[in-house]
C-alpha cells in the first residue's frame, strides 16, 4: 500500500514538490515475529528471510526481529506455523499521555517549587536526600541537554527511532525530566528529586508517538545503563506479547517501571504498560485532591499522584504548564531516586515502600489505587525500617 502511494504521488507531481516531502514513518506497517527461548538468532533471521520477508531490526531482549509488512499475509501466515515461532504481531504504535502545553510565568531570577512537590512533600526532605547517584531512565520524546534548569543533570542520552535523533522536539520528555530532577539552583522549577542522575531515550517522535519494537530498545538500552528506576509516561491500547516480555525482562533486572494510567477518564481503561503487574501504574490528582477528569481508572491503578497544571521545564530552555497521567507518573519516579537515595533496595521492595506510605484521600481504589503518593512518609519510612543500616 505504501509503494502504490509513493508511485501514485510520483504520478501527480507531488513527491518532492514540497506538498508531500516523505511517508510518515508511523504509517509504515510493521510486525514483530518472535521466537521461543533458545532459538539461535541467526537460524531465526535466516528463516524469515526464506520467506521473503525483510527484516528491519533486531530485539534482542525478547528474542525477536521487527519485519516490514509488505501485505503479503500468506506469508507471516506460513511462517506463523513454524514451531520455532512464539508469536507474530503488529508493532503497535502508542502515544504520551499529555494534555496540550499551557504558558507559565515565572519570576526572574527566582525558583518556584511546584505545588506538586509541596504535595508529596518532597521540598522537605532535601537537606538529607535528594536523589544524589540513583540513575532514572526517561523513556520519551528526548530532553533539552542544553536547558539551564537541567544540564547538570542529563548523565547520558540515546535515541532509537529510524532517523536517530535523540534531541526533544516535542517537548514532552523534557517536561517529564523537569519534574523528576529539575535542578536545586535560583531558577524556573525544582524537580521532585534535584539531584538525580537522568538517562534519557528518545523512543517517541515530534507528535509523542512511538512503537512497542522503539520502546523495547529503550527498555534494552536503559538495563544495558543500568537505571535504577524507568519512566514511561506513555501508553499503548493494544496488548502486546513483545512489550508484555520487555517489561518482564527489565523487572527480573531489577528496575522499578512505572507508567502513566492513561488519558481516556474511563473505568477500566488503563493503558500498557501500567496495566501489566510488574509496572506501578499512575492516575492523577488536582491540587484539591480529586481525580484528574481526565485519569484512567481500573483494578490496575496503583497510586495517585500530581498531574494537573504541573509547571516544568520545557524546550529551548522555556518552561510549560501541562496535565496528564505523564506527569503523575514523574511525580512517582522522583520519590523512587529519593528513596532510593537513602538506601539501593530491591525494585520490589521499592514499589511495597512506596505504595504502602500512599495517604487515602477518600477516592474509590480503582480510581486512586493505594492513595496519594507521599515522598516525606516513603523516606521516613524506609529510615525507620532500616535504622539500624543507615544511622
Amino acid at each position: 500500500m505504501i509503494l502504490f502511494l509513493i508511485y501514485y504521488y510520483m504520478l501527480m507531481g507531488l513527491v518532492g514538490s514540497g506538498l508531500i516531502n516523505m511517508i510518515d514513518p508511523m504509517d509504515v506497517e510493521q510486525k514483530i515475529v518472535g521466537f521461543k527461548q533458545n532459538t539461535k538468532k541467526a537460524s531465526n533471521m535466516h528463516l524469515i528471510q526464506e520467506y521473503g520477508i525483510k527484516v528491519k531490526k533486531e530485539l534482542p531482549l525478547v528474542n525477536a526481529f521487527v519485519c516490514e509488512d509488505n501485505a503479503d499475509t500468506a506469508a507471516f501466515h506460513t511462517l506463523a506455523e513454524d514451531e520455532e515461532v512464539e508469536f507474530i504481531e503488529d508493532d503497535y504504535v502508542g502515544t504520551t499521555q499529555a494534555l496540550s502545553p499551557t504558558h507559565v510565568d515565572l519570576i526572574q531570577g527566582q525558583q518556584m517549587i511546584p505545588w506538586g512537590v509541596k504535595k508529596i512533600r518532597a521540598h522537605e526532605i532535601w537537606k538529607a536526600f535528594d536523589g544524589e547517584g540513583v540513575r532514572v531512565g526517561v523513556i520519551d520524546t528526548g530532553v533539552d541537554r542544553s536547558h539551564p534548569d537541567l544540564k547538570d543533570n542529563i548523565k547520558d542520552v540515546y535515541g532509537v527511532l529510524d532517523c536517530k535523533n535523540i534531541d526533544d522536539d516535542n517537548g514532552h520528555g523534557t517536561h517529564v525530566s523537569g519534574i523528576i530532577a529539575a535542578l536545586n539552583n535560583d531558577i524556573g522549577v525544582v524537580g521532585v528529586a534535584p539531584n538525580a542522575q537522568i538517562y534519557s531515550v528518545k523512543a517517541f517522535d515530534n507528535q509523542g508517538r512511538g512503537r512497542v519494537s522503539d520502546v523495547i530498545e529503550a527498555l534494552q538500552w536503559c538495563i544495558d545503563k543500568k537505571v535504577h528506576v524507568v519512566n514511561m509516561s506513555f501508553g499503548f491500547n493494544m496488548q502486546s506479547i513483545a512489550l508484555k516480555k520487555a517489561i518482564k525482562a527489565a523487572d527480573q533486572n531489577n528496575i522499578v517501571l512505572v507508567a502513566a494510567a492513561g488519558n481516556s477518564g474511563k473505568d477500566n481503561s488503563v493503558m500498557y504498560p501500567a496495566k501489566y503487574p510488574e509496572v506501578i501504574a499512575v492516575a492523577a490528582s488536582d491540587k484539591n485532591d480529586n481525580a484528574a477528569s481526565f485519569s484512567s481508572s481500573g483494578p490496575e491503578v496503583n497510586i495517585i499522584a500530581p498531574g494537573v497544571d504541573i509547571p516544568s521545564t520545557y524546550i529551548k530552555g522555556s518552561y510549560r504548564s501541562m496535565s496528564g497521567t505523564s506527569m503523575a507518573t514523574p511525580h512517582v519516579v522522583g520519590t523512587i531516586a529519593l528513596v532510593s537515595s537513602v538506601k539501593k533496595l530491591s525494585a520490589q521492595k521499592v514499589k511495597e515502600l512506596i505504595l504502602s506510605s500512599a495517604k487515602d484521600i477518600g477516592l474509590p481504589k480503582k480510581t486512586q489505587g493505594q492513595g496519594q503518593l507521599d515522598a516525606y512518609k516513603a523516606v521516613a519510612n524506609i529510615r525507620r525500617l532500616y535504622c539500624e543500616q543507615i544511622g
